[in-house]
């Protein structure tokens, strides 16, 4: 088991898998544009690292129509069960998946597509982590990859600033990579692949009742148990997490400011 496995800071609880898919909904369009982009297409094998909760590869099921298949490679046999389950919910018979490390892995045949969301992140070395999964794709096979940009939260005593500063203190601390985004193309190169395309975005929204706000409060109850493990100054003595999605809100509208989250990086190149 690795270092990844066990230092993970949201948690394997069936509450972070409930927040792996309400976060999916909220990043589909992203991901989704980004697979696109790299050229995922209907008929194709397409390898999920990190596949979580089954969101990812659902979207991909979607994508590859029935012609084409995806397989979900994932560390927690919780996560790999709950996924099953909510694909056989969902009638799709173009998924499977595996409990394996990446580098051990070792498909029956090459795929024709690569893909991940916030999964190098938590890698002690994405790029040859990105470099051994890379082995399984076919010669000019797509590789997709989201990755965050998280930046330095301001040091206020608001509810925002606290939440946020808890979530991106208690990942640093846990030894993931806050800035990977950014820096993906050096991982790709590193791990002998093509100069990627790029795009950041992030998602914003002026509503009054944004989901971003619920989303934030999801979020610190998955990190929450880790950060008070980790001492992470900002973790305890809030207002209940029922309480969060308002005072946040309440927070945002006084700055003047749309809400804003999830700051995620897209790298995709052909082998």
């Amino acid at each position: 088991m690795t270092a990844a496995h066990t230092n993970y800071a949201l948690g394997r609880t069936q509450q972070e898998y409930a927040r792996l898919a309400r976060q999916s909904a909220l990043l589909e369009p992203m991901t989704r544009r980004t697979f696109t982009d790299a050229g995922i297409a209907p008929g194709m094998r397409v390898l999920d690292l990190g596949s979580g909760a089954g969101d990812i590869c659902m979207l991909l099921a979607e994508m590859v129509g029935t012609s084409g298949s995806v397989t979900g490679l994932d560390l927690d046999p919780n996560a790999l069960a709950h996924a099953r389950e909510r694909v056989s919910a969902a009638g799709l018979r173009n998924v499977s998946f595996a409990q394996c490390e990446f580098s051990a892995y070792a498909p029956e045949k090459p795929f024709d597509a690569l893909v991940g969301r916030f999964v190098l992140m938590y890698q002690p070395d994405p790029a040859a982590a990105l470099a051994a999964a890379a082995k399984h794709l076919k010669p000019g096979g797509a590789i997709a990859f989201l990755e965050p940009w998280f930046m330095p939260v301001p040091p206020r005593e608001d509810v925002l600033s606290r939440v946020g500063s808890c979530i991106v203190e208690t990942l640093r601390r846990s030894g993931a990579h806050l800035d990977l985004g950014p820096r993906l193309h050096k991982a790709f190169m590193s791990a002998g692949l093509p100069l990627p395309r790029m795009r950041f975005e992030m998602l914003m929204d002026g509503a009054p009742d944004s989901p971003i706000y619920q989303y934030m409060a999801d979020t610190y109850a998955s990190i929450l148990p880790k950060a008070i493990e980790f001492g992470v100054p900002t973790a305890e003595g809030l207002a209940s997490i029922e309480e969060i999605p308002r005072r946040v809100a309440a927070d945002v509208q006084a700055m003047g400011v749309a809400a804003f989250a999830a700051p995620l990086v897209s790298a995709w190149c052909k082998t």
